[in-house]
């Protein structure tokens, strides 16, 4: 349900710089998992595939952890794809909200406004608001 609710606010403004492709999701992936960690928490995570960084989630089900991409399409492969921890892309690193950049957070930003989730626009401005105020104190 998520992917279908972000399908239709995918624009190139919301994708990553430097990315091409056919697929609505394509540059996508960093905004649409910071978005999914925000609604369904779990971690974000990220890998390269073909050469670019690709991010994604990690959920835990009890003792268990699934990774779980909705933006994989971007490279031929399903839309959605589910695999046990760390098998769905090789080299799979956990990443905090720090690594998140500030045009990532503006893109996710953006991108949950489109798709009607004023939840995530609040998240993202204070995520925002946080990163200002530290710069300013530095």
């Amino acid at each position: 349900m998520l992917r279908q609710r972000l399908e239709s606010a995918y624009c190139p403004d919301t994708a990553a710089p430097g990315f091409h492709g056919n697929a609505a999701s394509t540059g996508q992936c960093a905004a649409t998992s910071v978005i999914a960690r925000e609604l369904l928490g779990g971690e974000m995570v990220s890998a390269k595939v073909e050469g670019l960084s690709h991010w994604f989630n990690r959920f835990r089900v009890g003792e268990s952890g699934f990774d779980a991409d909705i933006t994989g399409d971007q490279f031929g492969r399903p839309e959605l794809q589910i695999a046990p921890e760390g098998q769905l892309y090789p080299g799979t690193r956990v990443r905090s909200p720090e690594h998140l950049n500030e045009e990532t957070l503006k893109r996710a930003r953006l991108l949950a406004e489109r798709a009607s989730a004023p939840e995530i626009v609040d998240a993202m401005d204070a995520a925002l608001e946080s990163r200002h105020r530290s710069r300013g104190a530095a």
